[in-house]
């Protein structure tokens, strides 16, 4: 994680950076302004690739030091918002904001309306609510979303996988009472790192790839205690930049 280079924006500036990226002009009076620092430093890029992972924040990546994220990160992006939960980062990053399609804007709308192409992965209801009528495949579970991504991540401007398993996965162990919800999370973080680390391997040169991450669907009762547990109650949803 050497040469790291660490810096604090606001989540709904995520849209309008991205877009500017991949060379189309923001609705900066629809959207916030993007993170100029980003700009900046990935002019030139071709392509976009972003994993969503919930339950993955600023002490998820210094607790659990995904090997693959933590040795080629770039740029990590502290982000600031209201709602650091799974729709309400959804909603902030398709809308850039709270309200549905403040003055017509739909993230994915607006790029596709660019002659930009993007491909979005995940489950059903969240691509219900938020694909916009971009090209989407519905998968019902991590794997199959991983799996899916290596077909598309060289064919579309943007690419974007949502990571979620936690969610059913929890629901089983706590009838089973099999795991605490600290270790399935640990256990997911380093599963998806090292696909992830397959996926920059699958990447052509003048990509970009985002690891977004949220607190998951709903606030969790963790048994951390003490320093551990108040470093947790402060953590952040981070993005972390890795170019290639």
């Amino acid at each position: 994680m050497s040469e790291l280079v660490n810096i604090k924006a606001y989540l709904n500036q995520l849209p309008a950076t991205i877009l500017k990226l991949l060379e189309v002009e923001p609705p900066t009076n629809q959207i916030p302004k993007p993170i100029d620092f980003i700009i900046e430093k990935y002019a030139g890029i071709k392509r976009v690739s972003i994993n969503l992972i919930d339950n993955f924040g600023l002490f998820e990546i210094t607790y659990f030091k995904p090997r693959f994220i933590i040795t080629n990160s770039e740029v990590m992006v502290l982000l600031s918002t209201k709602n650091p939960y799974t729709l309400g980062v959804l909603h902030q990053m398709m809308f850039g904001g709270f309200e549905v399609e403040p003055n017509g804007f739909h993230f994915l709308k607006y790029l596709n309306a660019h002659d930009k192409n993007s491909c979005f992965i995940g489950r059903e209801k969240d691509l219900k609510r938020y694909d916009g009528g971009t090209f989407s495949q519905l998968k019902d579970s991590d794997m199959n979303t991983w799996i899916e991504s290596a077909k598309v991540i060289n064919n579309y401007d943007l690419t974007w996988m949502h990571y979620l398993d936690f969610e059913n996965l929890h629901k089983q162990q706590q009838r089973l009472k099999q795991r605490t919800p600290e270790e399935l999370i640990e256990k997911l973080i380093l599963r998806t790192d090292k696909w992830i680390k397959t996926n920059y391997k699958q990447l052509r040169p003048g990509s970009l790839m985002i690891i977004l991450g949220d607190h998951g669907r709903s606030k969790l009762d963790f048994e951390y205690s003490g320093k551990i547990a108040q470093w947790r109650e402060a953590s952040v949803p981070i993005a972390v930049f890795i170019a290639k």
